[in-house]
């Protein structure tokens, strides 16, 4: 159950994070804040795919949310390939990288941004991938 909690508080730290980065890219342009929310939904539904749909732990896991999200895909078996560890990555990427240049412009939005992320990476690396037993995860052996 702690886990769980600390699994819904990250989630919800990079999801106010990606608003955060929303907000920014709104204040310079309305078309990149619309397209960079289409990419985040889109980029969600492919790592539900790629990554959670393939996790043997998604009816106990720490993040609750992707877990019972998964289950609209068919159950897909692990380990993961190649290609699905690096679509995963850039994904994770996407949702970091992309509005790092409109959040530099903004740098009290920059310095939120970067703290929730933080905050929330902590929170996943401390508590929920420590009950975590998904064995085929790469982050499980960092």
């Amino acid at each position: 159950m702690k886990a769980q909690s600390h699994g819904i508080i990250s989630l919800g730290l990079i999801f106010a994070a990606v608003i955060l980065a929303a907000i920014a890219i709104f204040r310079v342009s309305w078309v990149p804040g619309v397209i960079y929310l289409a990419v985040c939904g889109i980029a969600s539904i492919a790592l539900l795919y790629a990554y959670c749909a393939k996790c043997p732990c998604r009816d106990q896991c720490g993040h609750v949310f992707p877990g019972k999200m998964a289950r609209i895909f068919k159950t897909r078996r692990p380990p993961y390939t190649i290609f699905e560890l690096v679509v995963t990555g850039l994904i994770l990427i996407l949702f970091i990288g992309l509005p790092q240049i409109w959040l530099y412009r903004y740098f009290g939005l920059f310095i939120a941004f970067w703290v929730m992320i933080v905050i929330a990476v902590i929170e996943i690396r401390t508590v929920v991938c420590r009950v975590c037993s998904n064995t085929y995860c790469p982050g499980k052996n960092l």
